[in-house]
């Protein structure tokens, strides 16, 4: 049996967890804070596209805190499904030391964004960092129920990182191992859920940005549904204009065939305008919680400043959010 320890069981991290136990081939201790106890007790109800209606179930073991998370058992794997805000990676590395056992264990980042997993590569240089994209649209309706409404679409690959002291096979064997794993758990889904091995995990990282610092941001600052704002004139003078800035970083960070014109107009017409989806961003805006901001905005304006990208919608877009955002942290200030 694999040992694996999840960090952050929302409505991602809870299918992640459900998932690699239905495998059969690992148990998982899950991390939980604020909604320790009442899992404890009773468990999670998760309503599933994929796996039906779960009641009452739980991991193999259940912890308040990363520092009751130690084993006898070194971990294989440590999965991490937060929120990707730089402050949190941050205040979670020292506590990961312990739980990690070189030569052992593997960290696993299921999270949006850009740039999420050099932290850990800095402070875990002989570590496999394995980066992975989640497309499963599921969300925490309570502390203790999930509703996941999209199938469960992983791709999982490699961060590659020193490889001067970590052979890139060591790592890309680490994916392979979690992929294998994962997909067990999925077998007898019939909802079209998959995991799959990403060859170039940072390409496909732009092409979901494209979706992501447009459609995900862009929700937030009007506070409209996906439907909403395509069947509104910001369709035309916001969305579009910021997707195809995107595209354009994109294209000139090196990516041009994964955030291609087709692409564009493939993630521009996918989806109905009668479409009610709330994107993560603005369901975190709704709960008065932190937002991604860094991650799927910052991170690539930063990119269009070293290439000399113009970007007059993302700017104004991301000026706006970080305003939102010291809002919602000065909230949150004691």
């Amino acid at each position: 049996m694999l040992n694996v320890c999840l960090i952050g069981a929302g409505g991602v991290g809870t299918c992640a967890a459900y998932v690699l136990e239905k495998s059969m081939r690992c148990h998982v201790t899950a991390v939980l804070r604020s909604n320790y106890a009442v899992v404890q007790k009773e468990g999670f109800d998760i309503d599933s596209v994929d796996h039906g209606q779960i009641r009452g179930w739980k991991p193999h073991r259940v912890t308040p805190s990363l520092s009751s998370a130690t084993t006898d058992q070194p971990y294989d794997f440590i999965v991490i499904t937060t929120k990707a805000i730089p402050e949190l990676a941050a205040s979670l590395i020292p506590g990961l030391k312990p739980l990690i056992t070189p030569s052992k264990t593997s960290l696993v980042l299921i999270q949006n964004g850009l740039a999420i997993e050099e932290p850990f590569a800095s402070a875990f240089p002989e570590t496999p960092v394995l980066s992975g994209l989640s497309m499963i649209g599921s969300r925490t309706t309570s502390p203790r129920t999930v509703f996941q409404e999209d199938p469960d679409q992983l791709r999982i690959g490699p961060y590659y990182h020193h490889v001067d002291s970590l052979q890139k096979s060591t790592q890309l064997d680490a994916a392979r191992l979690f992929v294998e794993t994962y997909s067990a758990g999925l077998s007898d889904t019939k909802s079209g859920a998959e995991c799959v091995l990403a060859e170039d995990i940072i390409a496909a990282r732009w092409r979901k940005l494209l979706w992501n610092g447009s459609f995900n941001t862009i929700c937030a600052v009007t506070r409209m549904s996906v439907g909403e704002v395509l069947s509104s004139p910001g369709r035309t003078t916001l969305l579009e204009p910021a997707m195809r800035e995107i595209a354009a970083i994109g294209t000139a960070a090196g990516y041009g065939d994964t955030v291609s014109e087709d692409v564009v107009q493939f993630l521009l017409h996918d989806t109905p305008d009668s479409s009610p989806f709330r994107p993560s961003m603005l369901v975190h805006l709704e709960k008065g919680q932190p937002l991604e901001l860094d991650v799927i905005l910052g991170a690539p304006l930063r990119v269009a400043r070293e290439k000399g990208v113009s970007t007059p919608v993302l700017s104004q877009v991301y000026e706006l959010l970080n305003v939102v955002q010291w809002h919602l942290l000065r909230r949150q200030t004691p």
